[in-house]
């Protein structure tokens, strides 16, 4: 987690972003769970678990528009990073309804940084 004070890397540099939580994390989740079965923070670690792949499938993809989409799922996860920050001091189970809303929104907003898969 980066504070205001921490120097700010350049955008191709590996360690912008933190490597993903080890711990609990499966990206192969069926999304169909994902939505109402799993609780707010196992849908964020899961969400987060994506972006990280996702950022990783750009960095081996050298055109504009990977390096545009690169950009934004950092963004994204710069932004979880943040509101994770602000709104989760006692942990996950004191959450307030007013971050639990902006925590929803990240998740919807998020999934559009994802490819888009085949249902088959």
């Amino acid at each position: 987690i980066r504070t205001p004070e921490d120097p700010q890397p350049d955008a191709e540099s590996g360690q912008a972003i933190e490597p993903p939580i080890p711990d609990k994390i499966q990206p192969a989740l069926d999304h169909a769970r994902a939505g109402s079965e799993l609780d707010l923070e196992s849908r964020i670690r899961l969400r987060r678990a994506e972006l990280f792949v996702r950022l990783r499938e750009l960095r081996a993809d050298r055109r504009f528009e990977a390096a545009e989409a690169r950009d934004k799922v950092k963004a994204k996860l710069s932004e979880l990073s943040h509101l994770l920050k602000w709104g989760i001091g006692d942990g996950w189970g004191s959450l307030g309804d007013a971050v639990k809303r902006r925590l929803e929104h990240w998740l919807r907003e998020s999934g559009h940084q994802l490819p888009i898969r085949d249902p088959a």
